[in-house]
């Protein structure tokens, strides 16, 4: 009566059953049909045929076998499929059944469905283990956003650092630089820009040029810059004249810059190219005298026909004639390297406006001092090596790159040498680790490129202008007959200046020189006779072979001796040489009158010449110059 009560009050989530100890159910409550679908016959068939593979039906037969062992009560789970295929959760409580003498008979079982409440603890438990793994989330995210917070001032501590370090390199670089928005006000300048306006190099951002300059002039360069920004084109110009207050001529190159994705400003680098510009309006003076000059000595040429005298100078200017193809070409190879090394330093200064960004933004600190550094290796006073020596230091210096890891040895071994550090190699190897040496060292080169260039124009202008010192020495006419001290050594080598394209070519000239005293004498024409012995040899050696100079300090007086190694002169010929008009040379190539007056110059000062010559062996000219 009581199991029919509780059937009847609890049939939608329970259902009852007995089984004996073989398994076989003994009873099932009519309301399995409605929890499993299964009728009360089928479901005597046996339930467990219907359990799923899940793991509370494992656990579940080991519950039974112990409950089926007379083991007090036992509460469990286990999956089942319904007759049409769902999975329901039965919760089975079981207690056995004793008889009279305590032997278990048969164990009488409770079914309860629980199927929504373990889908709703699972949904809890799924959204608990949710809840946890993103608070475990959150807890890391949180950690990982303290740690970034950290590293966010590191980070802003060495990029105040770098940006400072940055500032110091470009106030160190005596070209002045600037960087400016679309709208014309400085976001940097180095200390030269800074000082030209009297300013510190704080204090001139944020400013434009309207705050310097006169309203028309400033929205002149205003304008220039918004024309370069539109056009996206770099422009140089140059600015200033000899005849202003300064004297002073800057040459401005601006390029566009991007700042943001949306915002294009301009880079500028300003060189003061004055001493360039001077030099060049000097040698242009320079040529024109002597295009002058040489006007006039052919005049002079004609007048001197006459007399002896002027027969004298006319060999003077033959051999001036002789000269003149030579100092041309003398004269236009310092112009040209002049021209070559405005073209280098245009182009160095193009190249280094193209990389300052990378140079001040994206290299580290250590990079950075790397670079510095490896501009105070580089000596300014190194000569230039050879070619069979930078072939020899390019082999040795890629095989060291190799074995230090280098992946670009060929560009590297050529920067290098570019910057005459190829004995510096090993301590550049140590100094290099890093990702791409290539790019510091082509930021070295092209600063380093415009020093270079400079200095290379200096020595131009000073090979033009001894040049044309040398030229107008020989070519000067003396009009006092008047003796005056004169250092052998500079009388002899503005001859060897004069004849340096002949004698650089397959000559080898050697020269030996005492300390001597000054020495009294006609300068102009001294110059006449070295003019004549060296030309003479010159010739005699086909424009190959060995020229000695020597001068021996002989107290009483100086020898100037002056050897070749060319054909030599035959014994009868000794004399007859310093006759006037014989010549051994070909016809057109000379007139006979060099060595006459060679000898009458060497009478006027009250000296004498010698003459030691032998066929095949060569010839040399001894003169013996009185000290007082």
């Amino acid at each position: 009566m009581y199991k029919r009560l509780i059937e009847n009050s609890l049939t939608n989530e329970y259902f009852f059953y007995s089984h004996n100890l073989d398994g076989k159910y003994l009873y099932i409550s009519p309301s399995v049909e409605k929890i499993l679908g299964y009728s009360v016959e089928e479901a005597k068939m046996g339930l467990v045929k219907h359990m799923t593979d899940s793991e509370f039906n494992k656990r579940t037969i080991e519950t039974q076998k112990k409950s089926a062992n007379g083991e007090k009560q036992n509460t469990f789970e286990l999956e089942l499929y319904t007759k049409s295929r769902e999975i329901k959760v039965i919760e089975i409580t079981e207690s056995p059944n004793y008889d009279s003498d305590g032997n278990l008979i048969s164990v009488d079982g409770v079914a309860h469905d629980i199927t929504e409440r373990i889908k709703t603890e699972r949904i809890i438990q799924q959204q608990n283990e949710e809840l946890k793994r993103q608070d475990d989330e959150l807890k890391k995210n949180l950690e990982t956003l303290l740690a970034k917070n950290k590293n966010i001032d590191k980070l802003k501590k060495e990029v105040e650092d770098r940006f400072q370090l940055l500032l110091n390199i470009i106030n160190e670089i005596p070209e002045k630089i600037f960087l400016k928005d679309d709208q014309g006000k400085f976001l940097v300048a180095n200390s030269p820009v800074a000082r030209n306006y009297g300013l510190s190099p704080t204090e001139i951002i944020g400013k434009s040029d309207f705050d310097f300059y006169p309203p028309e002039l400033a929205a002149q360069k205003f304008r220039r810059e918004q024309e370069i920004i539109k056009s996206g084109v770099a422009h140089s110009y140059e600015e200033g004249d000899f005849e202003k207050e300064d004297g002073l001529i800057v040459n401005t190159r601006i390029k566009p810059f991007k700042l943001s994705e949306n915002t294009i400003g301009v880079l500028g680098i300003q060189i003061d190219i004055t001493q360039i510009r001077k030099k060049e309006q000097e040698l242009r003076v320079l040529n024109e005298q002597l295009t002058a000059r040489t006007e006039e000595l052919k005049n002079t040429l004609e007048h001197l026909k006459e007399t002896q005298s002027q027969l004298v100078h006319s060999e003077k200017m033959r051999a001036l004639g002789n000269l003149i193809a030579g100092i041309a070409h003398e004269i236009n190879t310092p112009i040209g390297a002049i021209s070559a090394s405005v073209s280098n330093i245009s182009a160095s200064l193009d190249s280094s406006m193209q990389n300052i960004f990378t140079l001040f933004t994206k290299l580290t600190k250590k990079e950075l001092l790397i670079f510095l550094r490896i501009m105070n290796m580089i000596k300014k006073s190194r000569p230039a090596i050879i070619s069979k020596e930078r072939r020899l230091y390019k082999k040795e210096i890629q095989e060291k790159l190799e074995k230090a890891g280098c992946k670009h040895t060929q560009p590297v071994s050529e920067l290098i040498i570019y910057l005459n550090l190829y004995d510096e190699t090993d301590k550049l190897i140590k100094i290099l680790d890093v990702e791409n040496p290539e790019f510091i060292l082509k930021a070295v080169r092209d600063i380093y490129s415009v020093r270079k260039n400079s200095e290379n124009i200096k020595l131009a202008v000073e090979k033009a202008s001894k040049m044309v010192f040398a030229l107008k020495k020989f070519a000067h006419k003396e009009q006092k007959e008047i003796k005056e001290p004169v250092n052998l050594v500079e009388n002899i080598e503005t001859v060897l200046t004069l004849y340096h394209n002949q004698l650089k070519q397959s000559i080898e000239v050697v020269k030996d020189f005492d300390d001597v005293p000054l020495i009294n004498c006609y300068p102009d024409e001294l110059v006449q006779v070295w003019s004549n012995l060296v030309s003479n040899a010159i010739q005699a050696m086909n424009y190959q072979g060995r020229l000695e100079i020597h001068i021996r300090n002989l107290k009483s007086e100086v020898k100037i001796s002056i050897i070749d190694n060319g054909v030599g002169i035959p014994k009868d010929l000794h004399e007859k040489i310093f006759e006037p008009f014989f010549t051994t040379k070909k016809a057109g190539e000379g007139t006979g009158i060099g060595l006459d007056v060679v000898k009458r110059i060497v009478k006027k000062h009250d000296a004498k010449i010698e003459l030691e010559s032998e066929p095949g062996k060569g010839t040399a000219f001894h003169i013996l110059l009185p000290v007082n």
